[in-house]
């Protein structure tokens, strides 16, 4: 059984907005702590906000969740992974999407080459990247980036959930490797 870390709901996420009651609409996703040959996490950000995240998303119908994750970070970074590890599980409820996210994560070593990412039309227009940094860097940037949800600075909605769900894997991924 996968462990279960935490749920976000909008009040936590967005603490002054009114919420209404909605009926949600379950998405599983599937994100992944990227590990290179030197031990260093690839995150993601798009040119629009150069707000890192960690790779991943949907996983489609039928789609095994470790399948998933493994596909979408090759699409969204160009490299094969060998998943070492599942980290867990965080839920959302997110009021605007009307969407429950069910979002799983992995740890995984990259394998092979480099080879062209296969991004979506609105992630290349969007200048989606990649970028590697220091177990120790990527977890301050999370940490900072959160920080800047709380304050309300980052007002992408789905983002500042991203930030949160990213920061919770990489504080549970921190905790199991000491």
């Amino acid at each position: 059984m996968l462990k279960k870390i935490k749920i976000h709901y909008e009040k936590d996420i967005f603490p002054n907005r009114e919420t209404a009651e909605v009926l949600f609409l379950d998405r599983l996703t599937g994100k992944c702590i990227i590990l290179d040959a030197e031990q260093k996490v690839g995150l993601v950000a798009t040119t629009v906000n150069y707000i890192y995240t960690l790779p991943g998303g949907g996983i489609e119908e039928n789609e095994e969740i470790e399948e998933g994750i493994i596909r979408e970070v090759k699409e969204e970074t160009g490299y094969d992974i060998e998943i070492i590890k599942m980290v867990g599980v965080i839920e959302d409820y997110r009021n605007r999407e009307k969407r429950h996210g069910i979002n799983y994560c992995a740890v995984a070593n990259i394998v092979g080459e480099k080879t062209d990412a296969d991004l979506t039309d609105s992630e290349k227009e969007n200048g989606l990247h990649l970028k590697w940094f220091t177990k120790e860097e990527a977890y301050e940037l999370l940490k900072e980036e959160y920080q800047k949800v709380l304050g309300g600075e980052i007002q992408y909605y789905n983002t500042a959930f991203n930030v949160a769900r990213d920061l919770e894997f990489f504080k549970e991924y921190l905790s199991a490797i000491g």
